[in-house]
């Protein structure tokens, strides 16, 4: 597994991944992601990816996170990214992803987000 994670409830009764990719996300990794996922997704009401083990994503990596962006979104669920490096958030910016991802600084904030 390319990832660790855990489950917790944000609030009153949120359910939330938060999932731990580890080093990279590619198209390998990404998929194993996205099918994780989907696997939960009667279970859980928001996914949250935490970057700060991410060193490298590429363009199959950013297709894969859209994809899965796609599957919480058409189940009426939320993404939101954190811990997200100056490096990759540049990618983010330069492919205007920023503007699609909720992307917040840490852990924390995307709880405080959620129970909004």
């Amino acid at each position: 597994m390319a990832f660790n994670n855990h489950r917790e409830t944000v609030g009153e009764n949120i359910e939330v991944e938060f999932i731990f990719p580890i080093h990279e996300i590619d198209s390998f990794n990404g998929e194993e992601l996205k099918v994780f996922v989907e696997g939960i997704l009667g279970d859980v009401s928001s996914v949250v990816v935490n970057f700060s083990d991410i060193t490298y994503l590429n363009s199959s990596g950013l297709r894969e996170l859209i994809q899965l962006f796609k599957v919480l979104k058409e189940k009426d669920k939320s993404l939101i990214f954190s811990n997200v490096s100056d490096d990759i958030y540049k990618i983010f910016v330069h492919t205007n992803l920023n503007r699609l991802f909720t992307i917040v600084s840490d852990d924390d904030e995307a709880r405080a987000k959620l129970v909004k």
